[in-house]
């Protein structure tokens, strides 16, 4: 027989220059999304929910008056059709108000707000809430947007989470700013400048009311988490909890931590019972509120474990795993309750899956699943991150040393080194695997074979000839042949043969046609 001795690892990887690498690796994988952007193009109830802005900016040219006009809009919508009077708003914004080539817009305002809220919540909670360095603070939010944008459910989730307006901007775009509105409370408390606390404050109060009537998904989780602080809040007065790393001057801000948490709930009661809802409600049908519940708490587990955790998903985990144990040094806060703090999170994301059960019975929206997954991806990344913080406490508390070893502040120990180092190995061969197989494996590499075959391009000029008949004003009855292509992150919804189809309805009225329908091809 033989013998064979392998050297061991030596080498530690600065924390900086991987916070430096990952944001890299995340803007690289993400230029592709940006980029099929500007193949975009409106569709469905873009040319509904934005016909009075549009129509008045055609008119006027009036940016200022189309930006107050969108309230009006949103409160005749609040009293006759829906109660989500934030959304109501924002529908009105569509960049094609402006002009069909302004869409391309869409895909830098989703995947922008989706950035910043992942980027604010964890800088918030990790730099302010536990006093981590920021460094470490990024790695945790880079991996997090690079699993919810590459590695989020194909098909029709991904064209409605970042390219159709009318879906992202009531989903995604909500999502983001539901994360930075949780940041804000954080840093409201912890921030080390009073001033700045005040601030922060303010702002929560104002973006707490206006989130209460976002997308029902949304709003509900910010209306738990609201209940949630003033449930804290009252128990912190009577003495029966103890808020950790709060005195002088954070207590005064704590003090006044329940205002834009009420604020919010006032404004998720207002979505909740607005006059439009009746009718709404009167054509849709869904399930008991009850069984919603217990629908929703196995749809956790059979779509967003069972069926979107894929291979990569818990690899790019895996390696939370160590910069979670490097996060979790010296920290003040005692993780005693992992198997509570895991129910909550797996709550949390069931809590997000009972309003359009509720209401429609199903989650076969593309929207829904896009948020769903981003909340499942951020609650895992909690998780994991909760976990392994305490593990090490328990492991430290009993003078035991993980096998993560120790390392200084500024980079990881050789352990975790290793670790990290062979997970990304086994990321980049299981990738080029899983791409080479599918091209649209990724959200990333979707868009670039979109792009590379010409799709997007096609795409994009069968839209303007398309265009060219609609502004035609002696064409008043249009008839178009079908896309010949289908980009996966750009096709959404398209007019049919039956000219008095919403979606042909909409269109006509939108471009002031007698009729639009599509060419049959029987």
């Amino acid at each position: 027989m033989f013998n064979y001795r392998l050297s061991k690892w030596t080498k530690q990887i600065n924390i900086k220059r991987m916070s430096m690498f990952v944001t890299a690796l995340y803007i690289i994988a993400v230029l592709p999304l940006l980029i099929i952007g500007f193949y975009n193009w409106p569709s469905a109830d873009d040319m509904s929910l934005a016909l009075q802005t549009y129509r008045y900016y055609s008119e006027t040219g009036n940016i200022l008056g189309t930006f107050l006009l969108a309230f009006k809009v949103g409160f005749n919508e609040y009293m006759s059709w829906m109660g989500y009077y934030f959304s109501n708003v924002v529908f009105c914004y569509s960049p094609s108000i402006f002009g069909e080539r302004w869409y391309a817009l869409t895909a830098f305002c989703m995947i922008g707000i989706l950035t910043f809220g992942v980027c604010y919540f964890f800088k918030a909670l990790f730099v302010y809430g536990f006093k981590r360095e920021k460094y470490e603070a990024n790695i945790v939010s880079m991996i997090t947007l690079i699993i919810i944008t590459q590695s989020m459910p194909k098909g029709t989730a991904r064209v409605e989470a970042f390219y159709w307006y009318s879906g992202a901007v009531n989903y995604m775009f909500m999502f983001g700013m539901g994360l930075f509105w949780i940041g804000l409370l954080i840093r409201s408390v912890y921030d080390e400048d009073v001033k700045a606390c005040f601030r922060k404050l303010l702002w929560a109060c104002f973006w707490g009311f206006w989130l209460g009537g976002a997308n029902y998904m949304t709003a509900l989780e910010m209306a738990i988490c609201s209940f949630l602080i003033i449930v804290i809040f009252i128990l912190s007065k009577t003495s029966f909890i103890n808020i950790e790393s709060i005195d002088g001057d954070k207590k005064k801000s704590f003090a006044k931590i329940w205002i834009p948490a009420s604020i919010n709930l006032i404004g998720f009661m207002l979505s909740c019972f607005a006059p439009g809802n009746a009718t709404r409600e009167a054509i849709v049908e869904g399930f008991g509120p009850v069984k919603a519940v217990l629908i929703a708490l196995y749809y956790t587990f059979d779509i967003c474990v069972n069926e979107y955790t894929r291979w990569e998903v818990i690899v790019l985990l895996l390696i939370l795993i160590p910069v979670s144990y490097k996060i979790s040094e010296n920290i003040k806060h005692r993780f005693e309750h992992p198997f509570i703090f895991t129910l909550f999170a797996y709550g949390m994301v069931s809590s997000n899956m009972v309003p359009p059960i509720y209401a429609l019975g199903n989650l076969e929206a593309g929207r829904l699943k896009s948020i769903v997954w981003a909340e499942y991806v951020v609650m895992m990344v909690l998780v994991v991150f909760y976990v392994t913080a305490w593990l090490r406490q328990v492991f430290e508390n009993g003078n035991s040393a993980l096998i993560i070893g120790n390392s200084s502040k500024e980079i990881f120990s050789s352990e975790a080194s290793f670790a990290i180092s062979v997970l990304a190995l086994l990321l980049v061969f299981g990738s080029g695997l899983s791409v080479k197989v599918d091209p649209q494996y990724y959200a990333g590499t979707s868009a670039m074979y979109d792009l590379a075959s010409g799709n997007a391009r096609t795409f994009l000029n069968e839209n303007e000839e398309r265009l060219a008949v609609l502004n035609d004003d002696s064409v008043k009855d249009c008839v178009f042949k079908p896309y010949s292509v289908q980009p996966e992150l750009l096709f959404f919804y398209d007019i049919s043969t039956d000219k008095e189809d919403w979606i042909n309805r909409a269109m006509a009225r939108y471009y002031e046609k007698n009729s639009v329908v599509l060419e049959n091809e029987n």
